[in-house]
């Protein structure tokens, strides 16, 4: 009986948790991202602890 109660609650919960947010959707605004057209993708080689790690950043101008 005790589990039951218990199963309801979290049950609840998981309902009013999931249906809050999509009642919130329609007053969402969306950011207009400007794009840059100048960005090129750089290569970065250092070390760390003795291993080269290589990673890709993008350069703006």
């Amino acid at each position: 009986m005790k589990n039951l109660f218990l199963a309801s609650a979290i049950a609840l919960a998981s309902i009013v948790a999931v249906s809050t947010p999509s009642q919130a959707a329609p007053f969402h605004r969306h950011h207009h991202h400007h794009h840059r057209n100048d960005c090129v993708v750089k290569t970065v080689k250092h070390k760390v602890h003795g291993h080269w790690v290589v990673r890709k950043e993008r350069v703006c101008r």
